[in-house]
């Protein structure tokens, strides 16, 4: 007597696993097919908007360093630091650490997209907005920045050359102008209302 052997069915009721008809496997996984000539002319348009939308320095990288593009707000931290950036791109990112985000991409391992945390900058340019919308005077909308970046009062006052009396003072006014009920909270509303 033979040994029982299983076999895959090809739909003709057995009960065991079916293999998917030849037509209905995914071309695109089980082959990649090359791109049309039309998204091949249109690719780095897409890619570059794509990368002007992220509001932080961002960067195409090839691995392990290699900068393909960038933003815009990426190629202004390159003309100014770029041993910082080709550093901090080379190292593999601490999982927690703020600094650079890398973003993989499916199926392309030795590319990823790197995002720069610019704390700074990002509250630079949400500050306009948030200033008209709180109709801020130009010295709050400065002691305003520098909160939100983290600093305290006595860092505000070194910074804006004023007492820290006069900061507390401010800090105060932005308080009462925002409904906040706390610094924390001030900083919250800043980096969440709409600008």
């Amino acid at each position: 007597m033979k040994p029982k052997t299983t076999r895959r069915s090809r739909g003709h009721g057995t009960g065991d696993r079916e293999d998917p008809p030849p037509e209905l496997v995914d071309p695109i996984v089980a082959e990649p097919r090359p791109l049309p000539p039309e998204v091949t002319r249109i690719a780095p348009a897409a890619l570059q908007a794509a990368l002007a939308a992220i509001p932080s320095p961002a960067f195409l990288v090839r691995v392990p360093a290699a900068i393909a593009c960038a933003n815009a707000r990426g190629e202004a931290l390159l003309a100014t630091e770029r041993d910082r950036v080709q550093a901090a791109l080379r190292h593999p990112p601490n999982p927690g650490q703020r600094g650079v985000r890398r973003f993989t991409l499916d199926g392309v391992n030795e590319w990823y997209v790197a995002v720069f945390s610019d704390l700074a900058g990002d509250a630079r340019a949400r500050l306009p907005g948030v200033a008209r919308r709180w109709s801020l005077t130009p010295r709050q909308s400065a002691v305003l920045l520098l909160v939100a970046e983290g600093a305290s009062n006595r860092a505000v006052a070194e910074r804006l050359e004023c007492s820290e009396k006069t900061v507390e003072l401010h800090v105060s006014a932005l308080l009462a102008k925002t409904r906040s009920t706390s610094r924390s909270q001030l900083v919250a509303s800043f980096w969440t209302e709409p600008a």
